[in-house]
């Protein structure tokens, strides 16, 4: 192999290398992107579901 096709094979190499690190990269910040947003769903549910057993004892405590 001569010194221009090492030349372009690396070239080839590092083009690949950059791109496929750059799908990881993108794919893992839509990862936490969703987990945010998912986690964020849920202390929403939690809190309604808190306000909910508030107003139940808050009814049960008026019968009391």
């Amino acid at each position: 192999m001569t010194r221009k096709t090492n030349t372009a094979l690396i070239a080839l190499l590092g083009t690949i290398l950059l791109g496929l690190s750059t799908y990881v990269l993108i794919t893992i910040v839509e990862l936490q992107i969703h987990v945010g947003m998912l986690t964020e769903e849920i202390m929403s549910v939690d809190k309604q579901i808190g306000r909910i057993y508030n107003f139940i004892d808050s009814i049960r405590s008026r019968w009391n």
